[in-house]
C-alpha cells in the first residue's frame, strides 16, 4: 500500500515546511489522512486508483460527512498523490484524469444583519470612549478591526505592533501560505486607537494579555460575551463579522476584485460564494430597479 502512515507523516512535514499552513489547517490534513487510511484498511486489497477514491467519497457520503467535510479531505488526498508523484513514489496520480461530483455545502457563509453590525460597533465605540487605553480597551478595537476589514481570527491575533503603517493607516496581515497583504483602517479614530495601542505594545503582539497573546478560542469566546452584551439575540464568531464584513461592504457597491484583496482569496470565485449578496440587498437593488413600474410606463 502506498499511503501509509509513514508516507502521510511525510507529506504532512513536506506541506508544512514548503507552505506554512497554520495549525488548524496542518491538524485537519493529517485527520483527513487518517481517515483515508482506515477506509484502505477496511477495504485491505483495494488498488489505489480511481475507484478507490471514487468508492472513498460514497462511504463518506454514506457515513453523513458534512460536504464541506468531502471537499476538504478529497483536495487533501489529491495534494498528496500529487506530492508523491513529484517526489517519485509514484507514477502517476490517480486523480490523473478522474472526474467527480463532490456535494456542494447546502448553506452559505452566515453573517449577522446590518443592525447586529451596528449594535456591535456602536457598543465598542462607546467602550473606547470611555476608558483609557488599556488591556480592557483590546478587545473592543479589536471588534471594530474585525468588522471594518473582515480578517480572520488567526489573523488577527498575529499582528504585530509595527504592522500598523501610522502614516496612511495600512494594516500588514499575515494570512494564510505566507502570504501578506495589506489592510486599511480607513476610519481616523479608529487608526488614531490602534496606532495608540501599537506604541504602548511596541515590539510585542498588538492584542494581548500584557506579554501573553491571545489564542483565538479566547477571542471567540470574549466575543460571544461582548456580542451578548451590545444586545445581539444570536451567537456570534469571529468568521461571521469576516462575512458580515463582506457581504455589507458588496451591497455597499464595493467592486468584487477589491473584496477578494481584502479577504486575501486567491480565487475570486471563492469570494464570490463568500460574499454573497444579502436578501436586504436584493431588495433594495429590485427596489430600486421598479421593472414593473418601468414596463407601465413603456405600455
Amino acid at each position: 500500500m502506498i499511503a501509509t502512515t509513514g508516507s502521510a507523516r511525510a507529506y504532512i512535514q513536506r506541506l508544512q515546511a514548503t507552505r506554512n499552513p497554520s495549525p488548524h489547517t496542518l491538524a485537519a490534513y493529517t485527520s483527513d489522512l487518517r481517515d483515508y487510511l482506515a477506509f484502505l484498511t477496511r477495504r485491505q486489497d483495494a488498488l489505489e486508483d480511481g475507484e478507490t477514491i471514487l468508492a472513498y467519497v460514497g462511504d463518506m457520503v454514506g457515513r453523513r460527512a458534512a460536504a464541506r467535510t468531502i471537499r476538504r479531505r478529497i483536495a487533501c488526498l489529491r495534494g498528496f498523490y500529487k506530492d508523491l508523484s513529484r517526489e517519485g513514489a509514484i507514477p502517476q496520480s490517480p486523480f490523473l484524469g478522474l472526474e467527480m461530483k463532490l456535494p456542494r455545502a447546502k448553506s452559505l457563509p452566515r453573517g449577522i444583519s446590518r443592525r447586529d453590525a451596528r449594535l456591535l460597533a456602536s457598543s465598542a465605540w462607546a467602550q473606547c470612549r470611555q476608558r483609557d487605553c488599556g488591556d480592557a480597551l483590546s478587545l473592543p478595537i479589536a471588534v471594530l478591526v474585525l468588522i471594518s476589514t473582515g480578517i480572520r481570527v488567526g489573523e488577527l491575533v498575529q499582528l504585530r505592533s509595527d504592522d500598523l503603517h501610522f502614516d496612511n493607516g495600512a494594516l500588514r496581515v499575515h494570512g494564510k501560505g505566507q502570504r501578506e497583504r495589506l489592510v486599511f483602517l480607513v476610519d481616523k479614530e479608529l487608526c488614531r486607537l490602534v496606532a495608540r495601542l501599537a506604541k504602548r505594545r511596541a515590539g510585542e503582539l498588538l492584542f494581548g494579555h500584557g506579554d501573553q497573546p491571545w489564542s483565538t478560542d479566547w477571542v471567540r469566546r470574549a466575543l460571544r460575551r461582548f456580542a451578548k452584551a451590545a444586545g445581539v439575540a444570536h451567537r456570534v464568531t469571529p468568521h461571521m463579522l469576516r462575512h458580515t464584513c463582506a457581504t455589507l461592504l458588496l451591497e455597499d457597491g464595493v467592486d468584487l476584485r477589491f473584496l477578494q484583496r481584502l479577504l486575501g482569496h486567491e480565487n475570486i470565485a471563492t469570494t464570490a460564494i463568500y460574499a454573497h449578496v444579502g436578501d436586504s440587498g436584493l431588495q433594495r437593488a429590485l427596489e430600486g430597479a421598479k421593472l414593473l413600474s418601468r414596463l407601465k410606463a413603456a405600455a
